[in-house]
């Protein structure tokens, strides 16, 4: 519980500082900007708060401080609003660079420099073009633009370029000044990074937080998936509503300027007499009538500049038969009484043509251009007959450049809205699913590994995670917390029988050993002492680079552990034999030997019996192998060199050597510096020379392991000369 007050408590400061700095941002923000204004600086510097915000506080915060500064300016300036996006787009950009550390070294802040150039000049300018296109006549044209555009560039590319440059020396002022209060800040406040978070758990650190994005999985991450999937629906709802938005527009401008075609029809129809539409072909210019009419429709014509022709015809089979065109200054006039084909885009219209039908107002492609048509019949009031038509041609080219200007606007909103919107629901899905699940895989990963230690660390850092989401994530962490408990306890079960069963193990061998040792009245510590020689010649051997990969810990437990087992053979000795006093004939030293074969047959038919036999290898080797000599003349195989095991190499130093400085049945034990030089004289023909080495350099360990050896086997001398120094005294 006092984890969770902490992370808790450590939140709510966050979030209040994350608040303080995004009013500090956005106060920032509007100093510069307006200060420039004032000042008649042809410049922005309204986004060192972004930009600033972006650095200390990361993605929520700046992309909140973006798009926020661009509603309070659009308040007063509308256009402010489609440059959000923009604004946006440079916080992603500073918080993704300072999360990389670009703005510590000079070659990555130019770097991020020539970034926010990028997203405010190349396209801020294509923004500016889409939304209001480039009059080089204008007075607000930056200087720039004005002498691009007198140099001979087109245009887009005088007003491209001007951006640009404007934008680069704009953003270069921006990050020397974000700079300059990042060194205040750090300097005064002792401030360099405000923690944001929305913990759903223990609070992790920022070096375990990037071993959780570091992780690997087969295909994409989660966090990747989520992503696609949340840009993909917004995608697919922006182009759906845009289009929407889009054909209702469009629909919207068609029926306007329809409106305004219609009324222009109904003017047109009000100047002309339905009796004398014959005599207008006739007559035409020469009729007074007509030339006033004429001159009328040519002041429709062009009294709005969208009009690109006005004109009276008669529908006849074979085409529009011309009344009147108001001319406008082109060479498309037709002449009264010329008969013009129909276009292929009113064919579908001309049977209600004939009739004298209303005809819907149509958009119509042709050589003439792309045009809205209005037509108007005109009706004669006293047959009722519609004797011609009334008709208005509109230019659709303003209706696409305010399609194309309505478009930018969608996609200017639409894409600093999208950023918002997946900058905040990225960063609850980190805290909320993509940490929790991350954080409860990599423990699980680390219980798996720690579970053959004895402090299983791994369930205890599952434990201290303290998943708090509320939802399906919780319950899935709190089923593998008590998992990870259970499999805790039931390994720890397991080794504990392991343990007895090892210790059981190693008792029984024991215990046959010394059975086996024990009819030989003067050899019952033999197991005791070769056990403990073999394991300093292990000790020693394990330092050699050579033998590191095959003398481990399981290997070296193996060895000692089998170690009492190498005469187990004897069991077929006859005890006449074993206690024999004195020395043994040829005949009776073979009938000896066999118990190396008898040890090997014994052992083989224990690992026939269990179904891992692995552990009685080394005991075979040791039983069968421990009297081979180096140089080939042992028994009972003769082997030589690196063809005897490793484990019988080194028993057969450990059983040479105990069996000198032993009490026997034929003879008294030696003394240790002789039996020493025997195992020196040894090595490289009896002995391993390798391994006779190391065992005479362990000269103080084995004196210790044979004097212990020699008090046991003579305790009455060992009180005399403890007697004798007590006298002494």
């Amino acid at each position: 519980m006092d984890s969770i007050h902490k992370t808790k408590e450590k939140q709510k400061s966050g979030l209040l500082k994350a608040i303080l700095l995004i009013l500090a941002g956005l106060a920032v923000n509007l100093l510069f900007s307006n200060l420039v204004k004032l000042l008649n600086i042809p410049l922005y510097i309204d986004n060192v708060g972004i930009i600033l915000t972006s650095i200390l506080g990361g993605y929520i915060p700046g992309v909140a401080v973006g798009y926020i500064t661009n509603f309070i300016n659009g308040i007063s300036d509308s256009s402010s609003y489609y440059y959000g996006t923009l604004s946006v787009i440079n916080a992603v950009i500073a918080a993704y660079g300072a999360h990389r550390g670009w703005f510590k070294r000079i070659p990555t802040i130019i770097f991020a420099i020539v970034l926010f150039t990028i997203s405010g000049g190349v396209l801020g300018s294509i923004l500016t073009w889409m939304l209001y296109g480039f009059d080089p006549t204008s007075p607000d044209n930056k200087y720039f633009a004005t002498m691009f555009y007198e140099k001979g560039l087109p245009d887009f590319w005088a007003q491209f370029c001007s951006d640009v440059l404007y934008d680069l020396i704009d953003k270069t002022i921006t990050v020397l000044l974000v700079l300059i209060f990042l060194y205040l800040i750090k300097t005064l406040f002792k401030l360099k990074k405000v923690e944001f978070t929305f913990w759903h758990q223990n609070v992790l650190s920022d070096e375990e937080i990037k071993v959780l994005k570091k992780s690997k999985v087969r295909n994409k991450t989660l966090r990747h998936k989520i992503l696609m999937l949340l840009a993909g629906v917004m995608i697919i709802i922006a182009l759906v509503t845009a289009g929407i938005s889009f054909f209702l527009y469009r629909n919207k401008l068609i029926e306007n300027n329809g409106d305004m075609g219609t009324g222009i029809t109904n003017i047109a129809a009000t100047l002309i007499n339905p009796d004398r539409i014959d005599e207008y072909i006739k007559y035409n210019k020469k009729d007074a009538e007509y030339n006033d009419i004429l001159m009328h429709l040519e002041t429709i014509a062009k009294s709005h500049g969208d009009i690109k022709y006005v004109y009276i015809i008669r529908m006849t089979p074979n085409g529009y038969e011309v009344v009147f065109d108001a001319d406008i200054g082109d060479d498309n006039t037709w002449y009264p009484g010329e008969i013009i084909p129909f276009q292929k885009d009113f064919e579908p219209y001309i049977n209600q043509a004939l009739r004298g039908e209303d005809i819907e107002p149509l958009v119509i492609n042709d050589q003439y251009g792309w045009l809205l048509s209005i037509f108007k019949p005109v009706e004669n009031p006293r047959t009722g007959d519609v004797v011609c038509y009334s008709c208005v041609d509109i230019r659709m080219s303003h209706i696409q450049e305010d399609e194309n200007n309505f478009l930018a606007k969608v996609i200017a909103l639409f894409v600093g809205f999208f950023v918002l919107v997946l900058a905040v629901f990225m960063w609850l899905t980190d805290y909320c699913v993509i940490y929790p699940i991350n954080a409860m895989s990599m423990a699980a990963k680390t219980m798996a590994f720690d579970l053959s230690g004895a402090e299983r660390q791994g369930a205890e850092k599952i434990k201290r995670l303290g998943i708090r989401t509320g939802d399906e994530i919780e319950t899935l962490y709190l089923a593998l917390v008590k998992e990870s408990e259970d499999i805790v306890r039931n390994i720890a079960d397991i080794e504990e029988q392991k343990d007895t069963i090892n210790t059981m193990q190693n008792a029984l061998i024991t215990v046959l050993a010394n059975m086996v040792e024990n009819r030989d009245k003067f050899t019952g510590n033999h197991v005791k002492n070769t056990a403990a020689y073999a394991k300093i010649i292990l000790d020693e051997l394990k330092k050699d680079e050579k033998y590191k990969d095959i003398i481990t810990d399981d290997y070296e437990y193996t060895i000692i552990n089998s170690a009492p087992l190498h005469d187990v053979g004897k069991i077929q000795i006859p005890d006449s034999l074993l206690n024999k006093n004195g020395k043994l004939t040829d005949e009776e030293f073979k009938q000896m030997q066999n118990h190396t074969l008898a040890g090997q047959n014994i052992i083989d038919e224990a690992a026939n019996m269990v179904k891992d036999p692995s552990y009685l290898n080394e005991a075979k080797n040791l039983a069968a192998y421990h009297h081979e000599k180096w140089n080939g003349t042992g028994y009972p195989y003769g082997l030589k060199e690196d063809e005897i095991p490793l484990s019988a190499r080194i028993m057969a130093v450990a059983d040479v050597f105990d069996a000198l400085v032993s009490k026997r049945s034929y003879k008294p034990g030696f003394p240790i510096e002789k039996a020493l030089d025997i195992i020196r004289e040894g090595a490289g023909t009896h002995f391993d020379p390798e391994i006779a080495k190391v065992f005479l350099g362990a000269e103080e360990k084995i004196r210790k392991v044979a004097k212990e050896n020699y008090d046991r086997d003579n305790p009455d001398e060992v009180s005399k000369d403890n007697s004798k120094k007590d006298d002494s005294k």
